[in-house]
């Protein structure tokens, strides 16, 4: 019965509305307050309009089983599933365990092909997604959901969740509105009271409106309890759970010392006590196998039980049957039925169920999970099996949590060491470093085998390196007794290199470097991947050349593993090799992705971001980041959210927001300036460099790009700094201290040696021109300007011509002076460089070009998905195509172009050209 409730439900239906931004709510509120019944509402008037609808309801006894909660949301229109493009056909398949493809599933195109289906579903009509007990659902199902959350625009599909709490799932984006649900007021309590069958009066109704706080479930079984014992007796019986008339009372009695949550599984405890003893056996198994049907759950009890078991708890309303499945009235009945009987009785049922579920050995081994308090090698080896094969389908948060309670019940250190150090490893691809670290340190202290420990110390070092703690995870790899002539394998020599790198720490490099001196890039050929990132990243610059000679053969290698993308695209990104970096990148942390920031703890998508940033693709640099430099913000301090927070502030140095620039950079310089973790601290410094430079404050600027130089003017990090080195050289000339840039020039030029790349070459070439004797410049800038692959770095290409272009009108070379400047506009506009474009626009008003401040093109209006859309739509890719390359459903795609067509002032996909701006010009 629904009373009250008006503005609850006009929120939802404005919020799952055609016309709502997002057609989506999210309802959050205390267990009993009243979200199912809104929900089942809104689904019983979405039904009668003709809408249809498929809900998933989540349950505890279902956590740990990849994409359950998704199987059973689309298993009405499974048989859709064969209209999908092969791709995505053979994801979704192999997800559920229906593929014949033994690898793992791209999780990508899994979620494409669950928007794809459903969308189809919808071309038929409106569809709702109802969403219940949020709080249960498997983490794969939940990050496959918020996927879809994110991509509802334009598609007649309304999602509605139910979570219990005030927080928000983690996986649901902010886009989603969301309603707290409220206690009923006093007036509604009383109307829900009086509406109850036999509602106490008097003292009785005063005590169940206090203690209930309107909180409708509670004011309803409190009611009963009530009822049931006839009255209220304040020195009421203190014991619970007795079969005897005062029962109730005592519940009651209890009920001011009691959370609603507990009181309410104290009175549903009650009324199953009173039941006979066969039907509170059926109730405990359908309680320990929630989501298993009647018949699942008969083969479960002694022979000769039938469905008449049911009649009694289905009379005392406590359950309803269906012919697929058992519906408790509420989750809290479950967890009171389970909760008040003893383990001997849990356990026996959990070995029925076990018994009776040979053909589903996922949820068997689970089964046996939990009957089990002794190691037992046969159930630590079925929830491996079933870990694993979470693993395979690309659930790893639910095969973390198998692996581990395998390790559990193993008495075989060998064994158990082995089960951890996976766990911990698949807690680290889900970002979940905590839980990494706590498994990681389980291994050492059951690890036996000296075998095993390098392993062991290589990932506890990740972790280290992972939160910040940069002495502590190189040492823990390299301690000081290692001797330089040991031979580290390749995933400790791998992570070694990547502390170094990103500590920045000159003796760590040294140590590295000895370490590896043995190593020959030459045989095998080709070289081993994590062997050119050995050798790249810790000598960039002497064997970048003989790096990058070897890459083609082995980027192109088929079958690599997302760890070996990840490796080999940062590998691409410190040589500049910029366009494969952000292809290899893509493959594991697209920014599309609605768990991209938490994939290898966020340094995945810190690192695509970069390299978007580094090639002018800002719009999606910030996509990439934005998530994850929030969590910086909000107070989690990992080496991925600050580097993101570093990408994040350069971008808002870059595009005109340097205020907030300078605050994002001052809170990441806090936390890693202190943890020693130089590359994100050089990162930082830049940002704050050019936002000072934005804002005009070049004293700050030339502060700030000092820093990232010693005294001496030797690069504070060996490899990242070298880039600053021109910025450094404009401000230092700006405030009448260019010897201070020259020196810097001078060391950098000496550590690279040659061995730079285009990019290094072309800011190398900048900043001997700024540095250069004025009458002579021109050389330095036309040499940094030579090489046509500069224009694969748009914005440093673009700060060249500018400068060159203001040398030579200050030369009187007007003519040459003008076409430089028009260049430097031109990409500067494209990438949305605010005051650089400025500062170009101002220097061809000097030399005598009447320009006026471009205005903001109808095509820069457009959000940046959109811009990504009509451009690829302007290259003649079809609605489909768009779709699988930025995981959108054809639908969404044509809804964005037909909203883009009025806003570009054109009425066909053929005049699309005309109006897209380029992404950087040369």
């Amino acid at each position: 019965m629904l009373i009250g409730r008006q503005e609850e439900r006009a929120t939802i239906a404005t919020a799952l509305s055609p016309q709502a931004a997002t057609a989506s709510l999210l309802l959050l509120g205390e267990p009993g307050v009243g979200k199912t019944l809104l929900l089942d509402t809104t689904v019983d008037d979405a039904l009668t309009a003709g809408t249809r609808v498929l809900r998933v309801r989540g349950n505890a006894a279902e956590t740990e089983l990849a994409f359950a909660g998704l199987h059973q949301l689309l298993l009405p229109v499974l048989d859709r599933a064969d209209d999908l493009p092969v791709r995505q056909r053979g994801a979704l398949m192999a997800a559920f365990g229906l593929g014949d493809d033994p690898a793992p599933p791209d999780p990508m195109m899994m979620s494409l092909a669950v928007l794809t289906l459903v969308s189809h579903v919808a071309s038929a009509g409106r569809v709702l997604l109802a969403v219940d007990d949020a709080q249960w659902i498997d983490r794969g199902s939940c990050q496959v959901l918020g996927f879809l959350a994110r991509r509802l625009a334009g598609e007649p599909i309304g999602l509605l969740v139910a979570s219990r709490g005030t927080h928000r799932p983690e996986w649901l984006d902010r886009s989603v509105p969301e309603l707290v649900v409220p206690a009923l007021s006093p007036a509604e309590a009383e109307e829900l009271i009086g509406a109850q069958p036999d509602p106490p009066l008097g003292a009785a109704r005063r005590r169940v409106l206090e203690t209930a706080a309107g909180n409708p479930l509670a004011l309803v079984e409190l009611s009963r309890a009530a009822a049931r014992d006839g009255a209220l007796r304040a020195d009421g019986p203190q014991t619970v759970g007795l079969r005897t008339a005062g029962l109730h009372a005592a519940v009651l009695h209890a009920a001011g010392h009691l959370p609603v949550t507990d009181l309410l599984e104290r009175t549903f405890a009650a009324q199953v006590d009173e039941l006979p003893a066969a039907t509170r056996a059926a109730l405990l198994v359908a309680a320990a196998a929630e989501g298993v049907g009647p018949a699942g759950v008969l083969a479960a009890l002694p022979p000769g039980t039938d469905m008449d078991v049911w009649l009694p708890a289905e009379r005392a309303g406590l359950v309803r049957l269906h012919s697929d499945r058992i519906d408790f009235r509420h989750p809290l009945v479950r967890s009171a039925i389970y909760g008040a009987a003893p383990f001997a009785e849990r356990r026996r049922t959990h070995l029925a169920l076990a018994a009776s579920l040979d053909g589903d050995p996922d949820r068997r081994a689970w089964q046996l999970s939990a009957a089990t308090v002794e190691p037992d090698a046969a159930v630590s080896a079925a929830l491996e099996a079933t870990a694993m094969r979470a693993f395979s389908r690309g659930a790893l948060a639910e095969a973390l949590a198998g692996l581990e309670r395998s390790a559990q019940l193993n008495t075989n250190p060998a064994e158990q060491t082995r089960l951890l150090t996976t766990a911990a490893y698949a807690g680290i691809l889900t970002g979940d470093i905590d839980r990494a670290e706590e498994l990681a340190g389980k291994a050492a202290s059951v690890n036996e085998d000296p075998a095993a420990t390098p392993w062991i110390s290589a990932l506890t070092a990740l972790v280290e390196m992972l939160m910040m703690r940069m002495e502590r995870a190189f040492a823990l790899i390299a301690p000081d007794t290692l001797p330089d002539v040991a031979q580290l394998d390749e995933g400790s020599s791998t992570i070694l290199t990547g502390i170094a790198y990103h500590s920045g720490s000159p003796v760590q490099r040294e140590r590295v470097l000895r370490l590896l001196a043995g190593r020959d890039l030459t045989d095998p050929t080709p070289p081993h991947p994590f062997h050119l990132w050995d050798a790249g990243v810790t000598d960039p610059f002497g064997k970048g050349d003989l790096v990058r000679s070897h890459l083609p053969a082995v980027t192109s290698a088929p079958g690599r593993a997302p760890t070996e993308n990840h490796t080999l695209g940062v590998l691409c990104m410190i040589l500049d090799e910029t366009e494969t970096a952000v292809s290899l990148l893509r493959e594991v942390a697209n920014p599309q992705w609605e768990d991209a920031d938490a994939f290898h703890a966020g340094m995945t998508a810190a690192d695509l971001a970069w390299a978007n940033l580094d090639r002018g693709r800002w719009a999606d640099a910030r996509l990439g980041v934005e998530r994850l430099a929030g969590r910086f913000l909000g107070g989690v301090h990992t080496h991925g959210s600050a580097r993101a927070l570093t990408v994040l502030a350069t971008l808002c140095a870059l595009t005109g927001e340097p205020e907030l620039a300078v605050r994002h950079a001052t809170a990441a310089l806090a936390v890693t300036e202190p943890a020693g973790v130089l590359g994100a601290v050089v990162r930082a410094r830049r940002a704050a460099g050019l936002a000072a430079t934005a804002l005009g404050d070049h004293a700050s600027a030339f502060r700030h790009f000092r820093a990232v130089f010693d005294g001496e003017g030797a690069p504070v990090h060996y490899h990242l700094s070298c880039y600053a080195v021109a910025d450094y050289a404009a401000a230092a000339v700006l405030i009448g201290r260019a010897e201070d840039a020259s020196a810097a020039l001078e060391q950098v030029t000496a550590v690279v040696a040659g061995g730079g790349s285009v990019r290094l070459r072309q800011v190398l070439g900048r900043a001997r021109a700024l540095l250069a004797d004025p009458a002579g410049a021109g050389p330095s800038f036309e040499s940094a300007l030579a090489d046509p692959a500069g224009h694969r770095w748009p914005f440093e290409h673009a700060q060249t011509w500018l400068e060159y272009g203001e040398w030579l009108r200050r030369q009187r070379r007007i003519a040459e002076a003008r076409a430089a400047l028009i260049k430097a506009r031109e990409i500067f506009e494209g990438l949305g460089a605010v005051h650089w474009s400025e500062r170009a626009q101002a220097e061809l008003r000097a030399a005598g070009v009447a320009v006026e401040s471009a205005p903001r093109s109808a095509f820069r209006t457009l959000t940046p998905q959109r811009q990504r859309i009509v451009r690829l739509a302007a290259e003649g890719l079809t609605n489909r195509e768009i779709g699988e390359r930025l995981f959108l459903s054809p639908r969404t795609v044509g809804t964005h172009l037909y909203q883009a067509f009025p806003v570009l002032g054109v009425t066909s996909r053929g005049r699309l050209r005309d109006v897209v701006e380029p992404e950087s010009a040369d």
